[in-house]
């Protein structure tokens, strides 16, 4: 193995090429990795591509980042682990499908010792698109002249799940305190597993379009 004197990184071949100094684009930052590490980061890459394709590529916090209308996943490679970073509340809607990797703060870890989840990593980079792009998505349209109730925003999960199921436009047909009752309903449960059985039974009653937090409803 040979060292660069400069980084001491280490490769297999003398005098090998990469980067010593700060990456300036992702093809950069991937060959200044270890050549073990480069196939995983290409991967990774290619994946995140494929669930992201309008994203734009950037270098940011030094790390490879995936960009549209926000910084919507990031990954770099350290000595042990692969990480990405989509941020928590993406890390919390994915929580009962990362229990084996060690999560903090929106950070998932991958060892490298262990598999790594493409598919994983590619269903949370199209979450992460869905709930971007669900960010301009809100209950601003309501009119809240005769509401006496606060009215609430639609977090970025609410709106992905809305995208993913192609259940805006019913969503919008309900009465505007339907709505606004919806996201109070289900931001207000104090565990993830509330939230997310609320979520749930949101988007069924959505659906079938005869019901409303449990009662009957009839669209007029």
């Amino acid at each position: 193995m040979w060292q660069c004197p400069k980084c001491k990184r280490e490769f297999k071949n003398t005098n090998q090429d990469h980067y010593c100094d700060k990456a300036e684009t992702i093809d950069q930052y991937i060959a200044g990795q270890n050549e073990e590490v480069q196939p995983i980061l290409h991967r990774i890459r290619e994946v995140i591509r494929a669930a992201a394709p309008d994203a734009k590529e950037r270098m940011s916090w030094q790390m490879p980042t995936f960009w549209q209308g926000e910084n919507l996943i990031h990954f770099a490679a350290f000595k042990k682990h692969i990480s990405i970073f989509p941020g928590g509340e993406a890390a919390a809607f994915f929580a009962d499908r990362l229990t084996e990797y060690k999560t903090a703060k929106g950070t998932i870890q991958f060892p490298l010792d262990k598999p790594i989840p493409y598919d994983l990593i590619g269903e949370i980079a199209h979450w992460r698109v869905a709930a971007a792009m669900g960010k301009e998505k809100d209950n601003n349209d309501i009119d809240t002249s005769k509401m006496k109730r606060k009215v609430y925003s639609i977090p970025e999960y609410i709106a992905a799940a809305l995208d993913e199921n192609g259940l805006w436009e019913r969503y919008r047909a309900r009465p505007p305190y339907q709505r606004n009752d919806y996201i109070g309903w289900i931001t207000r449960g104090k565990r993830e597993e509330t939230r997310q059985k609320r979520l749930i039974q949101m988007l069924d009653e959505l659906r079938s379009g005869d019901s409303y937090m449990g009662m009957g409803y009839n669209a007029k």
